[in-house]
């Protein structure tokens, strides 16, 4: 049995006796995560605070996942379903819960060991609050990546749909959000691939405050199995979600043109990153469509529609004049 407060955090110990709800309840969806899971339920069951349950949510899982799982079947709650996607797995993990506040790891991100403690500590300072979101950064087999808290930008908090609607800020496994609000909003949109918790954090900022732990409490480990390569699907939910967002907040007066115009050069971007240039030029049509004035944008735009000899010497040219800077 791994180290850990699991023991005390059981609603029933072995002698059947009831014990006190846990005051969090830590939702963890999988899906063939067996490499990783171990390192993401020991990083939960370290934490400094030690009033919550683990909920695991086996997603349909084909490799040895729960296999791995069952070390910790004294610690966790290990439901298994039919494969349909996180947002499903996250729903059953909610309606499991049994604390006042729900937490969300996912299967392949590490927690530091006082996420929870500093959150309960945030929502207890600020009762207002509905949702509580930390620190966090993207890693690596390499290295670190990057972090939502840098030099010159202040993470925004409070009431903060209008900033949610441009700014992609919050990391799924930082967030901690007040069950009662998610019976008051509803839960994950389930129909959206890769835009569920971006709908999620929209609904719940439309009414409710957001506060922020000024650290970083968790790691957003990033490998070849989490980077979607359907990128095309996932253009067109967040596409969807805007239609649903602006649909469902008709008074907030949502500039669906130039927000899908972003989207949509954003994801152009992606794409030339990848070398994918024919869905890139794609995408920039569309973007230039809705708003010609993304100026940013028109040399990949340009770059992206030119012959592949050209643009790779182009290419070439920006990358020799950006070392000859460096000298």
């Amino acid at each position: 049995m791994p180290e850990s407060n699991a023991n005390r955090k059981n609603i029933e110990d072995t002698t059947g006796a009831i014990q006190p709800k846990p005051l969090v309840s830590v939702i963890i969806p999988t899906y063939n995560s067996a490499s990783f899971v171990s390192q993401s339920v020991e990083s939960v069951l370290r934490q400094t605070y030690d009033n919550f349950e683990v909920i695991v949510v086996d997603d349909g899982s084909t490799d040895n996942t729960e296999a791995v799982l069952l070390s910790y079947k004294d610690a966790i709650r290990y439901i298994k379903k039919n494969n349909g996607g996180p947002s499903g797995a996250r729903n059953l993990g909610i309606n499991e819960a049994k604390g006042e506040f729900i937490a969300f790891q996912d299967a392949d991100d590490i927690w530091l060991p006082e996420k929870l403690q500093l959150q309960v500590e945030h929502f207890k300072q600020n009762p207002h609050l509905g949702v509580v979101f930390t620190g966090s950064l993207r890693f690596n087999e390499s290295g670190l990546l990057d972090s939502n808290i840098r030099k010159g930008y202040t993470v925004p908090t409070g009431m903060i749909f209008d900033k949610l609607l441009t700014e992609h800020f919050i990391a799924m496994p930082s967030v901690m959000v007040r069950k009662s609000c998610l019976d008051e909003i509803g839960l994950f949109e389930e129909t959206l691939i890769g835009n569920e918790d971006f709908n999620l954090y929209l609904r719940l900022a439309r009414k409710y405050a957001f506060g922020f732990v000024n650290q970083v409490l968790v790691h957003i480990r990033i490998h070849e199995n989490n980077l979607s390569d359907n990128l095309k699907q996932m253009c067109e939910d967040e596409i969807k979600n805007l239609e649903k967002i602006a649909s469902m907040f008709p008074d907030a007066h949502i500039p669906k043109r130039k927000l899908s115009a972003g989207i949509y050069a954003r994801f152009g971007r992606y794409y030339f990153s990848q070398q994918r240039f024919d869905e890139a030029q794609s995408c920039f049509q569309k973007a230039f469509r809705l708003s010609p004035v993304l100026v940013k944008t028109w040399h990949l735009w340009i770059l992206a529609a030119i012959p592949d000899g050209l643009r790779q010497g182009l290419l070439a040219l920006n990358r020799s004049l950006k070392r000859a800077n460096t000298w």
